[in-house]
């Protein structure tokens, strides 16, 4: 059995999809900051969709070397406002940026995967703010594969276009 930490859940997308596959994956703990979708995920333990497992609602006090060992996937789409086409687009210059957090827990949990998700604009323009992400993962240890998808991929009548990363740990020699 794999164990999945999720971060920035929302209402447990990532973690719905991760169960229509044939993983057999568990959710040990969510990271959602919204009220609101704390409530829908606790909905969805009490119902048994998702996995039972502890909400925390800030990033920047997760200590993740509390889960160091216990975690084999760490998934997430890290906020998009600071890039996306619909806002002012200032990347890590944002407040909203939180890729460094989101870096800080995978080195501090050191999981096998990371399955990351976000806006196509992460990926676009002269200088991406994906080459810095896919850069810091790299220094990290993990070997990537990435690329754009759009909802027409998946079948939907729109295309909705997200960028996707998959890390696995490079092996030590």
């Amino acid at each position: 059995m794999l164990h999945e930490l999720s971060l920035y859940s929302g209402y447990g997308g990532f973690n719905l999809g991760l169960k229509l596959t044939d993983l057999n994956i568990r959710t040990v703990g969510y990271i959602e900051i919204e009220p609101y979708c704390q409530e829908i995920i606790k909905s969805r333990i009490q119902d048994g969709v998702l996995d039972d497992a502890p909400i925390y609602d800030n990033i920047y006090a997760f200590n993740g070397r509390e889960y160091r060992g216990l975690v084999d996937v760490i998934t997430g789409g890290f906020p998009c406002p600071p890039f996306s086409i619909a806002g002012k687009r200032l990347g890590k210059a944002d407040d909203r940026n939180l890729w460094p957090e989101t870096l800080r827990v995978i080195r501090e949990v050191g999981p096998s995967f990371v399955i990351l998700e976000n806006v196509r604009g992460l990926a676009d323009g002269t200088n991406p703010y994906s080459a810095e992400v896919l850069g810091q993962l790299s220094q990290a240890g993990y070997d990537l594969r990435w690329s754009l998808r759009s909802a027409e991929d998946a079948g939907a009548p729109h295309l909705r276009w997200r960028w996707w990363c998959i890390g696995s740990k490079a092996p030590t020699l």
